[in-house]
């Protein structure tokens, strides 16, 4: 069966922001295995939840694991994802959806947290 992983970012109206969630997919596309990959985006960005499922779909995916690119559980984990993937899973029943957990409290995120504390430069007002 053909997998596919959805990395889900939150989308941005400012280009660069949403680059950056393509960035970190290329980054973990790249340390991944033979998944099909897809970005997305659950608000301001393309393509979104639906058409990243669409192009999983055209490729024959049939097992697609959402994988959410935030932080902190809040509405768009506990209310919006759920209701989004269910509403897929109507439209594609032939295909199998898994939502990953979304980052959180992870420790390695406190590793990523200290190293930026070192690159940080003063602020001149």
């Amino acid at each position: 069966m053909l997998e596919g992983v959805l990395l889900l970012g939150h989308g941005s109206r400012r280009p660069e922001a949403n680059q950056e969630i393509l960035q970190i997919a290329e980054l973990v596309q790249a340390r991944g295995g033979d998944a099909v990959y897809q970005t997305g985006f659950l608000q301001f960005g393309t393509p979104t939840l639906s058409g990243a499922v669409a192009k999983l779909a055209r490729a024959g995916v049939r097992k697609i694991t959402v994988v959410p690119l935030l932080l902190v559980v809040g509405t768009h984990i506990q209310d919006d994802l759920p209701r989004l993937i269910q509403e897929q899973k109507r439209l594609y029943p032939d295909i199998t959806f898994f939502l990953a957990p979304h980052l959180g409290a992870d420790p390695r995120i406190a590793e990523i947290v200290l190293d930026r504390m070192t690159q940080g430069c003063e602020i001149k007002i």
